[in-house]
């Protein structure tokens, strides 16, 4: 099991379409009605990070606010590890 729906929908805030969704989610391969969080996942954070930090100095060069873009840029919990068989979430214990 991956993240609570709970905390997809008031953390991660999956399926908001703007800036306040977390960045670190991503979609498992084989049943995308699952969600894992990337963010303790050192090797897949740092990619995460250099793109958005990229991608904000690129907005800034065009005078556009990166905000305004719908893309997700959030950094909305302290992360979960990537656990498939556990659900996880504030919701649960």
């Amino acid at each position: 099991m991956p993240l609570s729906n709970k905390q997809l929908q008031d953390v991660c805030m999956l399926y908001c379409g703007d800036h306040r969704q977390c960045r670190y989610l991503a979609e498992d391969d084989n049943d995308h009605s699952k969600w894992y969080c990337l963010k303790k996942k050192k090797t897949d954070k740092d990619k995460i990070d250099k793109r958005m930090a990229q991608f904000v100095k690129d907005c800034a060069q065009k005078g556009i606010d990166p905000k305004s873009q719908n893309i997700p840029m959030g950094d909305n919990c302290a992360g979960y590890p990537v656990l498939k068989v556990i659900q996880q979430g504030y919701d649960c214990p």
